[in-house]
């Protein structure tokens, strides 16, 4: 009799713990469901990171740094493709075509 009483208090004990943790997984679901509040949560992720970035000029100057460099990478590419003709294509390679 002993021997049961102990089994259906560790059955209790499973049912609760088992309970517990159903409990938790529909709360993660239900908030991966919850799409406005999760895109709110981002909004303030990046407004965090802008702040702590902002308070840091060094960041500014070489993101700026970076910028002038694609910039100045893509026109450079950009006049060398519109002086070779044919949009890019030089006239060697479209001589057979022509």
């Amino acid at each position: 009799m002993n021997r049961s009483i102990n089994e259906a208090d560790a059955l209790r004990d499973e049912i609760a713990h088992t309970r517990a943790e159903l409990g938790e997984t529909v709360q993660a679901l239900a908030a991966r469901a919850d799409v406005p509040a999760r895109a709110r949560a981002s909004a303030q992720r990046g407004a965090d990171r802008m702040r702590v970035a902002s308070s840091r000029p060094g960041v500014w100057l070489v993101v700026g740094a970076g910028a002038a460099a694609v910039a100045t990478i893509v026109a450079m590419a950009r006049i060398r493709r519109s002086r070779r003709g044919w949009g890019g294509f030089g006239r060697r390679r479209l001589r057979g075509w022509l």
